[in-house]
């Protein structure tokens, strides 16, 4: 897949260095003191199997620390799918210039992949049905947008944050929320506020409450709103309890009951592909899914940076070198 070449800020406690491990910064200065700068070419491969993501958000911070014509910086493309022990990314500059962004490199692409492969999964269970990533309110603010760049990588229609949407050049999407409805006090009124104040592009996905009736409410939304309602949302029934099928397929029918076949049917929550292949199989008339969880809890997929070559010298490797990748493209 082809994506828009995302603005991705590069924070000034990066450069600076105060996210990178200490050791960095000591062998920095112990090179410095040694009136060492070898041209290094450092590989960073990756150690399990997955979709990689974070190369143009590695290539927008070594774009702002090394020099035009004293860099060569080669990677695979976004959205690869990658083995066990694939050198990723290449990079051949002068140490001093990206030695301390180590930590940064390997973090962000780490956390990238693994948030992609998440995606990648739900995505392949739910086939042609689309899939949005609603977990920003699991992770810290600061890498939220990230993440659901990562999840339109990894095969997600888009996100829930204005950033992470702008990332990934898609439009963010979420229902109305649980607090304006609780603050309003029920879900038609909250849908009816929703529709007089925000921009009539903007899909009205009603928010159902947990604590009622699901296809009751349904029934006085749709009626409600007819002709402007895009969607309801299903995350839980009284109880916490997880939506069945059976809940679903009742929605489905009171919403085709009153001439609605347009409006789509949303469920949310933290999914799983196991989750998602259940209810299909059983028929669940689902349309749309929102993941809350599954994506943002992902673990990270580990990079193994290694200097492959000193001065145009190849050093010995610990254990044997990758063959020299033909996939990767120069990026910088």
């Amino acid at each position: 897949m082809n994506y828009r070449e995302p603005d991705f800020e590069v924070r000034p406690s990066l450069i600076t260095g105060d996210t990178a491990e200490v050791y960095l910064h000591r062998t920095q200065r112990v090179l410095r003191n040694q009136g060492l700068n070898p041209v290094v070419v450092m590989e960073f491969s990756v150690t399990e199997s997955g979709v990689l993501c974070g190369t143009r958000e590695v290539k927008a911070v070594l774009e702002k620390v090394t020099s035009e014509g004293n860099r060569e910086v080669w990677a695979l493309s976004e959205a690869s799918d990658v083995t066990p022990g694939e050198v990723c990314l290449s990079v051949k500059a002068p140490y001093s210039s990206f030695g301390l962004y180590e930590t940064a490199i390997t973090g962000i692409l780490a956390q990238s992949t693994g948030w992609a492969t998440a995606a990648r999964a739900l995505s392949n269970a739910a086939g042609t049905h689309p899939v949005v990533s609603v977990g920003a309110h699991n992770v810290h603010p600061s890498v939220a947008a990230v993440m659901d760049y990562a999840a339109v990588v990894g095969g997600c229609d888009t996100g829930s944050t204005e950033l992470g949407a702008r990332l990934a050049g898609t439009q963010p999407i979420n229902s109305v929320s649980g607090a304006l409805l609780q603050i309003i006090g029920s879900p038609i009124e909250a849908l009816e506020a929703f529709d007089k104040s925000v921009a009539a592009d903007v899909p009205r996905i009603a928010y159902l409450d947990p604590r009622g009736d699901v296809t009751e409410q349904t029934a006085e939304i749709a009626q409600s709103m007819r002709g402007r309602l895009s969607a309801v949302r299903l995350a839980r029934i009284p109880g916490g309890k997880r939506i069945p099928a059976k809940v679903i397929l009742e929605v489905r029918s009171k919403l085709d009951e009153l001439g609605c076949p347009e409006v789509y049917i949303v469920l949310s929550g933290h999914l799983s592909p196991q989750r998602i292949s259940e209810l299909l199989e059983d028929s669940a008339p689902i349309d749309v899914f929102h993941d809350s969880g599954y994506i943002a809890s992902a673990n990270p997929i580990a990079f193994r940076p290694n200097i492959r070559s000193i001065s145009d010298r190849s050093i010995p490797q610990e254990m044997e070198p990758s063959p020299q990748n033909t996939r990767l493209i120069r990026i910088l």
